[in-house]
């Protein structure tokens, strides 16, 4: 699979949840073919928190070029602030990678998190094991859903009331705002439905 499709699918799963940069030039390794890699950073959409990086590389199936991607994955793990080094992940596609090796591969997790590319899977089949799942309002089997939305839905079906304020709620609560500023601002949206009866 070349990198673009894989960047690609990352983009696209990213959408509205997550801004993507692949901007960090410097993150790419000297020692690999730069056609065969690719940098992408991801930070959650309203957030001021840290940068996710994700190294995207394929290779041939030798222990040389996993070597060689390990040590690229080492190497920027070095170049990264705290605690930006927690959010550091590896996606490999491996030509021709048998399915038991590829899961030693992942279980390794040395300067990153891994995960390698399955012969039978397409790039979102890859994401949905990483924390790009797909998010669904429902839960629906074969992705993980949204536990806000799932807790938000709930709480309309236990408390009619509530369902007026939700989307506000679910707005306030993806903010980042600190305890206190969550507090004040749910709050306030209360109050103003209840002025509003």
């Amino acid at each position: 699979m070349p990198i673009d499709t894989m960047i690609a699918a990352i983009n696209a799963r990213a959408q509205g949840r997550f801004v993507v940069t692949s901007d960090r030039g410097d993150l790419l390794p000297s020692i690999i073919d730069t056609s065969k890699t690719g940098v992408c950073r991801l930070r959650r959409v309203g957030s001021s928190s840290g940068w996710r990086t994700i190294l995207i590389a394929t290779l041939d199936f030798t222990s040389e070029a996993v070597q060689t991607a390990v040590h690229w994955a080492a190497s920027v793990r070095d170049q990264l602030p705290e605690p930006e080094t927690a959010d550091l992940y590896m996606f490999l596609m491996i030509d021709g990678i048998p399915s038991e090796e590829a899961a030693r591969i992942e279980t390794d997790d040395r300067f990153c998190r891994k995960v390698v590319l399955r012969a039978d899977e397409q790039a979102n089949d890859l994401l949905d094991r990483t924390f790009l799942a797909a998010l669904t309002p429902d839960g629906q089997s074969g992705t993980i859903g949204d536990p806000l939305q799932t807790a938000l839905t709930s709480l309309a079906t236990k408390h009619p009331w509530t369902g007026t304020h939700l989307l506000a709620w679910r707005e306030i609560l993806l903010s980042g705002k600190t305890g206190s500023e969550l507090a004040q601002a749910l709050d306030s949206v209360q109050s103003t439905g209840d002025a509003a009866l």
